[in-house]
């Protein structure tokens, strides 16, 4: 029983860093994965960047289609719409870096489509 608590307490000690990652951090990783190039590709921190990342854009979009069936869109983005990395990155660089460091990768990234495709 002891061990079962120490892995379960371990498992989640684990992913807290992942879910409380503020969007300066994350875009700091971004950038040192951008210089890697191809070889970001093998790096044990683009995984749990990505999920981290799917997760708050999945949030971002579910927030917006209840605010578009209340009448009151968040933004007009086209049905399918792909950000190059470097259109991405310029995202996240357009936010200060005092309001990143407060921010979670969710809250700037609701920033940025706003600001990207507005209604």
């Amino acid at each position: 029983m002891k061990y079962a608590v120490l892995i379960a307490s371990g498992a989640l000690l684990c992913a807290v860093p992942a879910q409380a990652m503020d969007a300066e951090t994350f875009y700091v990783k971004a950038l040192a994965l951008k210089k890697k190039g191809m070889g970001a590709v093998f790096s044990k921190e683009i995984k749990p960047m990505a999920q981290l990342f799917q997760a708050a854009a999945a949030s971002v979009k579910a927030e917006n289609e209840q605010a578009h069936a209340a009448g009151k869109p968040l933004f007009c983005a086209p049905k399918k719409y792909r950000l190059t990395a470097e259109q991405f990155l310029e995202g996240f660089a357009s936010i200060p870096q005092e309001r990143r460091r407060i921010q979670t990768v969710r809250d700037a990234w609701r920033e940025i489509v706003i600001r990207r495709f507005p209604c």
